[in-house]
């Protein structure tokens, strides 16, 4: 798993918000669609093949578009190394390394730059502030 420095992964922020913004609005529209369309189904008495009506195929076309661009947009986050935790809320994890160990760095969307880093396991609500650091790194050492 990919690493970043503090600094390393501030610069990818507006890269990264850019795509998390792009994604939200992917999903947006897919949520659209599945909220607006109910499927139509029609049965061939003949055959009893079930047809979708033609708009309905056109409905689902542009449906899957969507949602395989919503993946696109995820799988480049995701080729940056970063973690996305919750595309709704914006959050995004990068994976950094505290004196050998993994934590994450968490960053939200609206934030100018990283300030809090939680450990892995722990809930997103665990988050620490990174001045917090400093503080671990010291006891660390004293370890």
């Amino acid at each position: 798993m990919k690493t970043f420095s503090i600094e390393q992964a501030e610069r990818l922020l507006p890269s990264v918000d850019k795509l998390v913004r792009k994604a939200q609005r992917l999903r947006d529209k897919v949520e659209w669609i599945l909220e607006s369309h109910e499927p139509v189904v029609e049965v061939n008495n003949e055959t009893g093949f079930h047809l979708f009506v033609t708009e309905q195929v056109k409905v689902n076309r542009e449906f899957h578009q969507l949602y395989y661009k919503l993946y696109g947009v995820l799988e480049k986050l995701a080729e940056l190394g970063v973690i996305v935790t919750d595309i709704d809320e914006g959050l995004i994890d990068f994976p950094f390394k505290m004196n050998g160990r993994e934590v994450l760095l968490c960053w939200q969307q609206g934030e100018d730059k990283l300030r809090f880093w939680r450990e892995f396991d722990s809930a997103l609500d665990e988050r620490k502030p990174i001045v917090d650091m400093d503080e671990l790194f010291a006891e660390d050492k004293r370890l």
